[in-house]
């Protein structure tokens, strides 16, 4: 079997730790979309694309007290969250519930247009609001708004986090995925730097394959 090249990146694009297996089996697929095993030991049949075996293993996270949450982020998700919420984030976002968000989005999904696509579900909106904060928010709402910035945005394939005994979001992280050869572009490495730079937690998660 060919061997692969394997990337190691810088460390400051590694944390914080994610407490999460990275080793898969069972590759599958050709070019940029493959699949692994979900089973961190290689077992079962269950595949999935790496986005998702990172997201379905840390949303199995075990943990007294806490439950893990998380999803998928669109290259467009700011723009579909402008639509959606407004361009400018206040103090009433934090206040906004599951339902609240839910009833925003359906309203604003024929405006949303092609961005619908990359909005994550209304729970998983709330952890990223709460978790980011207003002021936050606005730098990074503002960075992607911007009437100069390309189409290749940079943005992190996951946020993840997690749900404290008293329902509170904690444990907030960006994370890019990535296979063992795959390289990270100037963007994404970019968007981890300044997502980091403002006070939040983003990463690379690179996969480990094992035979």
């Amino acid at each position: 079997m060919k061997s692969r090249r394997v990337i190691i990146d810088p460390p400051e694009l590694r944390k914080p730790a994610m407490r999460v297996s990275r080793i898969v089996y069972g590759r599958e697929g050709d070019g940029r979309r493959v699949r692994y095993l979900l089973d961190s030991k290689g077992k079962g049949t269950r595949k999935e694309i790496p986005e998702n075996i990172v997201l379905i293993r840390w949303r199995q996270r075990v943990w007294k007290d806490y439950r893990f949450s998380g999803g998928r982020l669109g290259p467009n998700i700011w723009n579909g969250l402008a639509i959606a919420f407004g361009r400018e984030p206040s103090l009433d976002w934090l206040s906004w519930t599951v339902e609240e968000i839910q009833q925003r989005l359906d309203v604003s999904r024929t405006q949303m247009g092609v961005f619908k696509s990359s909005v994550p579900a209304a729970n998983v909106i709330v952890g990223l609001i709460r978790i980011c904060g207003v002021a936050r928010l606005k730098c990074i709402m503002a960075r992607h708004l911007a009437s100069d910035r390309g189409p290749a945005r940079g943005t992190p394939d996951l946020f993840l986090f997690a749900i404290d005994h008293t329902g509170k979001p904690t444990m907030g992280r960006f994370v890019e995925v990535k296979k063992p050869e795959e390289p990270a572009s100037d963007d994404q490495k970019a968007e981890i730097s300044f997502l980091n730079e403002i006070g939040l937690h983003a990463r690379i998660v690179r996969l480990i394959e094992r035979h």
